[in-house]
């Protein structure tokens, strides 16, 4: 959130290095210079004698042009010939968590990183380093240790956030190493009609049922759940008008490029042609997200009121408009 706030270089590298498409889709407040830098971070082709000129400024009170990794970074992306030898540079004169950022920047640094973190097995930046390159080998103790060392000394800035999403990232995937995200999600939503019924008829003695009466409860239930296993799963997020009308998109998982839209059929509701219509609708809008790749639509059908399954079933499959598709699976449960 304190990213976001400042519309910055640091914030044009971490979006660059986490997540691109957002990238594309943001406006800055920059230099002149970083400008230049920014059309790197894009991949957008750039006028190499610019670089060269920003590169070869003199220093201003001991700082010079490309002073600020940030904006040395992104000046490589846009000429790697021309800026190698500063970045390298740079590289030698930095701590470990800025190592590990420009490693992102040219993995080709990652090996002699690789070499420098095991020498310093205590260090605690090194053991984080350490979990995201070989998570095999390293102590859950140890990791914890670190982690709790390095978030209370060092103020968590672009570098070190990067470095605490990867290890997340690393560790879920190793949770989940047979499964990709979208079988994991199929799962949950697969056997949210089972799990449900520990909360809606079967709680201990004395604790009231919980009543699930609309599409928001059934959302709600389905954040708690996922957010456990997505920790950067957001929720109801508008998307750009289409044809008068705004969509708010449900549940998101935007690292994985993954939507979940969620209905309800209440027993109000005579059967599911209604709801049919409505995600036809909704589809359209969804191109506007144009990270997506997968939809899921997750029909929770209670009263039994869908008279033909093959009705959401004909839903599926890719969906295409323009140079954007995205795939959409529908999942009813009873």
């Amino acid at each position: 959130m304190k990213l976001i706030q400042s519309r910055n270089i640091e914030l044009v590298a971490y979006l660059s290095v986490q997540s691109f498409e957002e990238l594309l889709n943001n406006s800055f407040e920059l230099s002149p210079d970083e400008e230049i830098a920014l059309l790197g971070y894009k991949k957008e082709p750039v006028d190499v004698s610019k670089v060269i000129s920003i590169i070869s400024k003199a220093p201003v009170k001991g700082l010079s042009a490309i002073s600020n990794v940030y904006k040395l970074a992104g000046l490589y992306l846009s000429a790697k010939s021309e800026v190698s030898k500063q970045l390298r540079e740079k590289y030698q004169q930095s701590d470990l968590k800025q190592k590990y950022f420009l490693t992102k920047i040219e993995p080709s640094l990652k090996t002699q990183l690789e070499y420098e973190v095991k020498a310093l097995q205590t260090e605690p930046l090194a053991v984080l380093i350490n979990t995201v390159f070989d998570v095999d080998k390293v102590n859950e103790t140890k990791l914890n240790n670190a982690l709790q060392v390095v978030t209370e000394v060092a103020e968590i800035d672009v570098q070190l956030q990067i470095l605490l999403e990867d290890i997340q990232t690393t560790l879920l995937n190793i949770r989940y190493i047979n499964k990709s995200a979208n079988e994991v999600i199929r799962d949950i939503l697969n056997n949210f009609s089972n799990a449900i019924q520990k909360i809606i008829k079967n709680r201990r003695k004395g604790h009231p049922d919980f009543e699930v009466e609309d599409e928001y409860d059934v959302q709600d239930i389905l954040y708690v759940v996922l957010k456990s296993v997505f920790p950067n799963l957001r929720d109801e997020d508008a998307i750009p008008k289409v044809g008068g009308k705004t969509t708010k998109i449900d549940l998101i998982i935007r690292e994985e490029r993954i939507l979940i839209e969620v209905k309800m059929i209440k027993e109000k509701d005579s059967n599911e042609t209604h709801f049919i219509e409505q995600l036809k609708v909704d589809f359209e809008s969804y191109h506007e997200c144009k990270w997506l790749e997968k939809l899921f639509c997750f029909v929770y059908d209670p009263y039994k009121k869908t008279r033909d399954i093959s009705n959401f079933n004909d839903l599926n499959g890719n969906r295409k408009k323009g140079e954007h598709q995205f795939d959409v699976e529908v999942i009813v449960a009873d």
